[in-house]
């Protein structure tokens, strides 16, 4: 989980950003690319954040055992409208610190498969190109 944690209505909602949600966003508001722009600005750029923290809130509680019960009535309704670049700000940072998360992993595959290939290529020794081995 992100460690990321909304208050809504009275509740501490954890914002949880995985492949399953990956997908839900991109087949509810866009391409995930695009989203950062989709809840900053533009028309419906509060409809795409009520609807990404509804995504990813409910997977959040899902995760920590609780009710994944958030619609985007409830959240409507229970979000304050003074709080908008707060909620703006953990959906951003959720998106960012899985997406460096996963930046990393790729990174230290990427050495351990340079490593593996470094000890196959020492062990090779030099090619005789006379001899063809």
């Amino acid at each position: 989980m992100s460690g990321i944690v909304v208050n809504i209505g009275n509740r501490k909602i954890p914002l949880r950003f995985k492949m399953n949600q990956f997908i839900e966003i991109e087949e509810e508001i866009g391409n995930l690319m695009d989203v950062r722009d989709m809840i900053l600005k533009g028309k419906n750029r509060l409809r795409n954040l009520v609807s990404v923290i509804r995504i990813m809130g409910n997977a959040g509680l899902k995760h920590a055992g609780e009710e994944p019960d958030l619609t985007n009535e409830w959240l409507g309704e229970n979000m304050n409208p003074r709080l908008l670049t707060p909620y703006q700000v953990a959906v951003i940072a959720c998106l960012s610190k899985e997406g460096e998360s996963q930046a990393a992993d790729e990174e230290v595959e990427e050495k351990e498969r340079d490593l593996v290939l470094e000890e196959i290529n020492a062990k090779k020794g030099p090619v005789n190109s006379h001899t063809g081995g």
